[in-house]
């Protein structure tokens, strides 16, 4: 059974991506991004995503089982700086993606956090990746418009589905905005519900 890394090591491996031999790194970044109206303000999604306490139920635990957090290590909202560690599952693997993530802007109309992963294959294979989390929240009539980017700055000895060039394409184009999708409705719906007063309170 493969060794499961120490955290505290996930960010110091991601940044030694950049020293990386050129055929092992995926050369160009990818972004998916996803957009919609939400019925809440703009501060009730703020409030929301900079509050760590619920990203495992929006993020996790109201996710689809193979691709969600699953645990969380870090208290506190998020703020310019803060740092917290966070594992999740993947889809069609018992692997498990092991997170140390670092707030890079956090203002109410812009939240974003960078992530240092590794995960480790049954075959000892390991995936070191480097993620970027980028939340644009705007007013939108009575509501307000989120768009939430992903982008996959770097990698190192990636999977099959991310090396064979058509089962990247469909990975990429597909099946991330399939599995993000549900996360990022489930981040708008808990703001309208922060943002709705419950009857009779």
């Amino acid at each position: 059974m493969p060794r499961r890394p120490c955290l505290h090591n996930v960010a110091t491996m991601a940044a030694n991506i950049q020293a990386a031999p050129k055929e092992a790194t995926m050369a160009n970044p990818y972004d998916t991004v996803l957009e919609a109206h939400c019925d809440a303000s703009p501060a009730a999604v703020y409030d929301v995503l900079t509050d760590l306490s619920t990203h495992l139920d929006w993020g996790g635990r109201q996710q689809r089982r193979s691709f969600r957090l699953t645990s969380m290590e870090g208290s506190g909202p998020l703020r310019l700086g803060t740092e917290f560690d966070s594992r999740g599952s993947m889809p069609m693997t018992r692997a498990r993606w092991e997170d140390h993530n670092v707030v890079v802007r956090a203002d109410p109309a812009l939240v974003e956090f960078h992530t240092a992963s590794i995960a480790v294959w049954p075959t000892g294979r390991r995936t070191v990746a480097r993620w970027e989390h980028r939340y644009e929240i705007a007013p939108d009539g009575a509501g307000s418009r989120v768009v939430y980017r992903l982008r996959q700055a770097a990698m190192t000895d990636p999977p099959l589905r991310l090396r064979v060039p058509v089962m990247r394409t469909l990975t990429r184009r597909v099946m991330m905005p399939f599995f993000c999708q549900r996360g990022f409705t489930n981040l708008l719906q808990a703001a309208q519900r922060r943002a709705t007063p419950v009857a009779g309170a």
